[in-house]
Order: C-alpha cells, then structure tokens, then sequence
C-alpha cells in the first residue's frame, strides 16, 4: 500500500469538505403554445376574441401610453353595436370598432 503524503491528505480532505458542484444550466423555455381560441359570432358576423385584444392594446398605445404600462385591460364586446370598450389599469377607457 503506497504511503500518502500529508499534503496529499490536506488536499483530499479539502476536496471532501467543498459541495460538489455541479453544471446545471436552465433549459430554455419553449414558445407558449395557443391553447384556445375564442371567437364571438352574432347575426352573420364573427370575431376573434385575441384580435380585438391586440386591437385594443393598439389603441390604447395610440393614445400615447406604453404597452409595459399596462397591468390590467377589461374588454367589454357589444356586438349589436359593434364595437368593444376596454378599461385599462381600472382608469383610462375606450373603444374600438369591430
């Protein structure tokens, strides 16, 4: 059995003491997948729900605000008018035509 220096043995022990490390990287996140899509339909007309979203969002940044300012957006659809209001952060209102 070959002898073991003592340097060996402090370098050993230090070894055996530090936490192993490991090389763990996060995966990177796939792109959302559309789970659903809704659609309005009234009398001969159909609405796709994500678009007068966007749409309104739209608006909103139209009338000089930021996208990342927006924290909540209620969208109200009133077919038989035609148009869609929306509420953005419970203060600023609007509309949009459908």
């Amino acid at each position: 059995m070959p002898k073991t220096t003592s340097a060996e043995k402090s370098a050993a022990a230090e070894t055996a003491r530090q936490p192993a490390k490991t090389a763990k990287k996060a995966a990177p996140k796939a792109p959302a997948k559309k789970v659903a899509e809704v659609y309005l339909q009234f009398g001969e007309n159909e609405w796709n729900m994500a678009q007068i979203l966007e749409q309104a969002k739209a608006a909103y940044v139209a009338e000089g605000h930021r996208v990342s300012a927006i924290k909540s957006l209620s969208l109200y659809v009133k077919p038989e008018e035609k148009k869609a209001y929306y509420v953005v952060n419970e203060k600023a209102t609007g509309s949009i035509d459908l």
